[in-house]
């Protein structure tokens, strides 16, 4: 049975008050660029997708832990002097995540798999899962580099569209 949709605004009535204003204002910078939402219930709270020509930017998703941006970094080489700007935790978290199966093997992974996205960083090529690559939890910390990540993602896929 699909999940039931929900606006921008349930969704946001779960996410912490004082994340609130940062969800929201990426919400409408993100709208202004051309992006779609797709809210709906999933298991652990909402989860809500942006997309741009129907094709994923970012998710956010609930864990216990908080609440997650999932960037999907299709373009990540054309912006890798953001990714050389984040906080070294935040680069950390990309470089220790999960390799692309198909990067390595291109029978590795299931046929219905994109391939992940690739990037250098401090001159080393790194090749990551696009499900786990550019996951970060939402804090003071994060919040900008965030912001940067998925304005960054857009702009590279409006060039190339």
């Amino acid at each position: 049975m699909p999940k039931e949709k929900v606006s921008f605004m349930e969704f946001l009535s779960t996410v912490s008050p004082e994340q609130h204003a940062f969800v929201e204002t990426l919400h409408n910078k993100l709208m202004a660029q051309g992006c779609t939402l797709d809210s709906k219930e999933a298991k652990s709270g909402y989860a809500a997708s942006y997309q741009l020509d129907k094709k994923t930017i970012m998710n956010w998703v609930f864990r216990k832990s908080g609440l997650w941006a999932r960037i999907y970094g299709d373009n990540v080489g054309k912006y890798e002097d953001v990714i050389a700007s984040l906080p070294d935790d935040m680069q950390n978290q990309m470089t220790a995540s999960r390799d692309c199966k198909r990067w390595m093997d291109p029978n590795a992974c299931s046929a219905t798999c994109v391939k992940g996205f690739v990037y250098t960083l401090n001159g080393v090529i790194y090749k990551k899962c696009r499900n786990d690559g550019m996951l970060f939890l939402l804090t003071d910390k994060t919040v900008e580099s965030i912001a940067a990540l998925v304005c960054a993602e857009v702009t590279a896929r409006k060039i190339v569209s």
